[in-house]
């Protein structure tokens, strides 16, 4: 799931997590919430929406795991799908398609790249090749500024990581219509 989603979720429950690490030996991390005397109701079950939809997407995360996982979202929901890991690569793919006369009908790209090109700084540029971008921006850091103010930046949509199926469908079929 990785440090960065982890991290969101303990946070929004407002939790700590505390890391001790010694070499050679190994590393712990420890995961606070707090806790209730509240009863918990019992859990609703919802209908999900069966969501399909038709297009041509490209999704940018650095983790290959999250590139393959919206990858095989996006298939099971009917899209065409390219994936690259950082913005640069993101930008060249989308400008290719775009010369070659079959553009990508939306873009959905990861907050925070860790020594690349992320998608504040990609959006940026792709507005520059293209002013009709349609724009999802991602991330497991919904305290970032991007993520509450994301049309402010740019970008059509967002969705915070850890996200679904029916959220992510949800959210293309409310910007591709």
């Amino acid at each position: 799931m990785g440090l960065t989603t982890a991290y969101s979720i303990i946070k929004r429950h407002d939790g700590h997590i505390a890391v001790a690490s010694e070499i050679g030996v190994g590393t712990t991390f420890s995961v606070y919430l707090p806790s209730t005397k509240e009863k918990i109701p019992a859990k609703v079950e919802t209908a999900e929406i069966d969501i399909h939809g038709k297009g041509k997407i490209l999704a940018m995360d650095d983790e290959e795991m999250i590139r393959d996982l919206i990858q095989s979202m996006l298939h099971r929901m009917g899209y065409e799908v390219e994936l690259a890991k950082d913005g640069k690569e993101a930008i060249g793919l989308y400008q290719d398609a775009l010369d070659a006369g079959k553009p990508f009908d939306a873009v959905i790209l990861d907050l925070t790249v860790p020594g690349a090109m992320g998608g504040k700084e990609a959006i940026a540029r792709l507005y520059e090749v293209d002013a009709k971008v349609k724009a999802i921006v991602s991330s497991g850091y919904s305290v970032d500024p991007v993520m509450s103010n994301y049309k402010k930046y740019g970008f059509c949509a967002v969705v915070e990581k850890p996200f679904n199926l029916q959220k992510l469908g949800t959210t293309l079929d409310k910007i591709l219509k």
